[in-house]
């Protein structure tokens, strides 16, 4: 296909990460902090929604084309504004039921 994918989830500090979002075509991320460094880089961001909701305020700001990618109807989301470590619900649906084909084809549209 001609594109390169890195996974650089926790081999990096922050510095380090930082350093690879700055080289980085587009970025796919939660709702994190590197996220919106990422942003601060003006860099095309696929952000993943899960137990937030970017109309929580926490969306990446930028000018840059994104999309955000979520599971819209669940009952019990948004659960938390910041996030929490385990479900409430106990099934995490929130990111399990998240379509791995919908990722792609927001990274592909953004390279378009």
């Amino acid at each position: 296909s001609g594109y390169k994918l890195y996974n650089a989830c926790g081999k990096y500090n922050l510095n380090q990460s930082a350093s690879l979002l700055k080289r980085a075509k587009t970025v796919v991320t939660n709702d994190t902090g590197l996220m919106h460094i990422a942003a601060a880089f003006n860099k095309p961001i696929v952000s993943l929604w899960g137990n937030t909701i970017p109309q929580f305020g926490m969306y990446p700001y930028t000018t840059t084309p994104g999309a955000l990618v979520e599971v819209k109807g669940l009952s019990c989301r948004p659960c938390s504004k910041l996030g929490y470590s385990q479900c409430p619900k106990g099934h995490f649906k929130c990111m399990n039921e998240m379509q791995e084909q919908a990722i792609a084809n927001e990274v592909l549209r953004l390279f378009g």
